[in-house]
């Protein structure tokens, strides 16, 4: 068994040429708890290939962001993985009309998929989807009764998120610098969406030399407004930041950026650490262990990233926020682990985090 396998559960195809929904949902594997979990992401893909390819990418990190996920929990958590993806701009075609016909398409699964907020989802965007859908998670905070008097929602997943990017920031200045301190550590932030401006708040409070692009010049303003300090890589720049000489870089926006050439500009550029939000960092596998070959530490993003999906999970038990918070800052610790056994045993720590994952899957594939 592999987490990296093509060995999908379910591809399932949905359109509605009334609202213009063209959406692919990936069920990975279903193997904890017969359900998969897995934000719903709004993008405007190149093409329709691209939109399945990077569906069936963000599926298979679910499983293994999901099984660490029922690691941390203890096994409270169980959940498969699995994404949904809608080919189109958030911020020209999300109209209520598409996300009413996206929960159709949900519930013609019957269930063994779970949605919720991703790029280009926002929590408003999940409450109308509850309005015709129950399998959808990240819903505002408060008892919701008109459809499910049990369902206490767990509000916007960004902050939980950043707890745990920023716990494990710190597990990674520790193993390659020693130190806690991130006063005059430098960084290279990309993307200041969601999470991204949280983690720019902590690291500008932390005493941190900041960097930070976007494509959305709004973003940039907003973040440049309220942290004056922070220098900005206007929109049109936005690719220099491969190049910017910093410690760590911090990618929280699209995936597949760590490749060949990026990873060499990202060394020749000074940087020691990878760490941040963005799902599916590495173009392939082999570009962890080339970020080990240039000496750069790579907090495995399924790990780093994952308060957020602890967050909605606890949605679907019945929520309680001290235990999300409680689990959630458990990333840091196990990120320290993951970096001790991959010094020990010399490999990338990503191949210690699959093989956690991969534990997981095994273990209660032999159950039942």
């Amino acid at each position: 068994m592999s987490v990296f396998d093509d060995d999908f559960a379910r591809i399932y195809f949905a359109k509605d040429k009334s609202v213009g929904l063209k959406m692919i949902i990936a069920l990975h594997d279903l193997t904890l708890g017969g359900k998969a979990l897995g934000g719903i992401r709004i993008y405007p893909y190149e093409s329709e290939e691209g939109a399945v390819i990077d569906a069936k990418r963000l599926a298979r990190a679910m499983t293994c962001k999901n099984a660490i996920i029922h690691h941390l929990s203890g096994g409270d958590l169980s959940h498969g993985g699995g994404k949904a993806v809608i080919w189109g701009d958030p911020k020209t075609d999300k109209t209520r009309g598409l996300l009413l016909a996206a929960a159709d398409a949900i519930n013609d699964l019957g269930g063994k998929y779970i949605g919720g907020e991703d790029m280009g989802m926002k929590t408003g965007d999940v409450q109308v989807m509850f309005e015709r859908t129950p399998h959808i998670t990240g819903l505002s905070e408060g008892v919701h009764m008109r459809r499910c008097e049990s369902r206490i929602g767990s509000g916007d997943p960004c902050p939980i998120t950043a707890l745990g990017i920023s716990e494990g920031i710190e597990q990674c200045l520790i193993q390659k610098f020693g130190i806690r301190n991130m006063s005059n550590v430098r960084f290279s932030i990309q993307g200041v969406g969601g999470v991204g401006k949280i983690i720019v708040k902590y690291l500008s409070e932390g005493g941190a030399r900041v960097l930070a692009t976007d494509t959305d010049a709004n973003a940039l303003e907003a973040v440049k407004s309220i942290y004056p300090g922070v220098n900005i890589l206007e929109p049109e720049r936005c690719d220099e930041i491969y190049d910017r000489e910093c410690d760590v870089f911090v990618p929280c926006a699209i995936g597949a950026i760590l490749n060949d050439d990026t990873i060499d500009r990202l060394s020749r550029a000074g940087v020691k650490i990878v760490a941040g939000c963005a799902n599916n960092q590495l173009l392939e596998p082999r570009h962890g262990e080339e970020l080990w070959r240039h000496a750069i530490l790579y907090a495995p993003d399924y790990v780093i990233n994952a308060g957020g999906a602890i967050n909605v999970a606890m949605e679907t038990v019945g929520y309680d926020r001290s235990k999300a918070l409680s689990i959630a800052k458990k990333i840091g610790p196990l990120l320290a682990q993951i970096f001790r056994e991959a010094e020990q045993k010399h490999v990338p720590p990503e191949i210690i985090a699959d093989e956690i994952a991969e534990g997981v899957l095994i273990k209660a594939k032999n159950k039942s």
